[in-house]
């Protein structure tokens, strides 16, 4: 059995896995490299005319967004993915299957002689960890995992033994703590608040917007906030995607469109590509307001314009592990060989004998 790596190690993005053995060929994520010209996974036409499935993660593009251009080469297969993932997609899929009808209520089921488990990884609506089994073989893939999540639910991976582990560890070699960079922020929003300013935050369609809504709410209970239909939209499902929380009490009254009467304004788009995120964030800095990027900032995105030109603040807001994180992960299970994703610190093999 072999495993390739076709993008994520040595890197921030292109997330994809091709693992094949005799019969047997499927992908973990098919992210892109946002920001490059040829930023699709490294698989051939023969490899992805040979796919029978492509497991998801979680919505997220640097997992997903090299979908439609598998389409395209001649996929043919099946994607699977949990339910919320499934109709968090942006594209149509022409053949798809949830992993709650697969698993059912214990978590594990079997596709083609593969045995497949999942757990909640804590980092958004229907995001997962993967535990396969296949010709005797354990195969753990983490997808983007936290522990230190303040509202999302996670199934902490514990006591597991498997042949490769393939762990987040987007951070890499940065060892700042959650703490420490959420006393960062808050020392920030302080700041710009006792001046009268207004704060943007451009966030991700799903992921720490509602994490950086129920921080800020318990750090400062007397702001209002405010966000686009979007966000207000996703405020108001949490209820009915209850199993993905550990919390769902944060959202509150003191909630706005009106970005003139918010404290903190959310922007559901992360790198402010769409013209209404672009004209909703100028709005805001043409009175006086300010902009806080908690993500990773994209090349060639509005978002790093406003970060070269001093007009929006990088300040972390940590939804993935660092090096220490990650070594601690290791320790508290049995992993007989393990690669460290996601991190441009951290190279490995781009193949590997299983």
């Amino acid at each position: 059995m072999k495993l390739k790596i076709a993008g994520g190690c040595g890197e921030h993005g292109r997330n994809c896995f091709l693992l094949t053995a005799d019969e047997l060929s499927m992908l973990v994520d098919c992210g892109i490299m946002a920001g490059e010209k040829d930023g699709y996974p490294r698989l051939s036409d023969a490899e992805i005319k040979r796919l029978r499935f492509v497991f998801l993660t979680h919505s997220h593009a640097d997992h997903v967004g090299a979908i439609p251009w598998l389409y395209d080469k001649g996929f043919l297969g099946t994607v699977i993915a949990s339910e919320d993932t499934l109709r968090q997609l942006p594209f149509r899929l022409k053949n798809a299957v949830s992993l709650e009808k697969i698993c059912g209520g214990d978590g594990v089921g079997t596709v083609r002689n593969v045995s497949v488990g999942y757990g909640r990884s804590g980092h958004t609506v229907g995001s997962v960890w993967y535990l396969f089994t296949v010709r005797n073989r354990k195969l753990l893939f983490t997808g983007d995992y936290t522990e230190a999540t303040q509202v999302y639910a996670v199934d902490p991976i514990r006591d597991i033994r498997a042949d490769l582990a393939v762990i987040d560890c987007a951070y890499g070699y940065d060892e700042r703590s959650y703490g420490d960079c959420i006393n960062e922020l808050f020392a920030e929003v302080s700041a710009l608040a006792a001046a009268g300013r207004t704060i943007a935050l451009p966030v991700p369609k799903f992921g720490r917007g509602l994490e950086l809504l129920y921080i800020l709410s318990e750090r400062f209970p007397r702001f209002c906030f405010g966000g686009d239909a979007h966000f207000l939209g996703r405020c108001k499902s949490v209820r009915a995607e209850e199993k993905w929380f550990k919390r769902w009490d944060f959202i509150t009254e003191r909630l706005s469109e009106n970005g003139e009467s918010a404290d903190v304004f959310f922007i559901s788009d992360p790198q402010l590509r769409s013209d209404g995120a672009i004209a909703a964030i100028k709005q805001i800095l043409a009175k006086n307001g300010a902009a806080i990027m908690t993500g990773s900032c994209e090349k060639g995105t509005f978002s790093e314009k406003l970060i070269r030109s001093g007009q929006m603040k990088e300040l972390r807001y940590p939804v993935h592990l660092n090096f220490r994180q990650y070594r601690r992960l290791c320790e508290r299970n049995d992993f007989e060989r393990v690669i460290a994703y996601h991190s441009r610190d951290i190279l490995s093999e781009n193949e590997l004998i299983i």
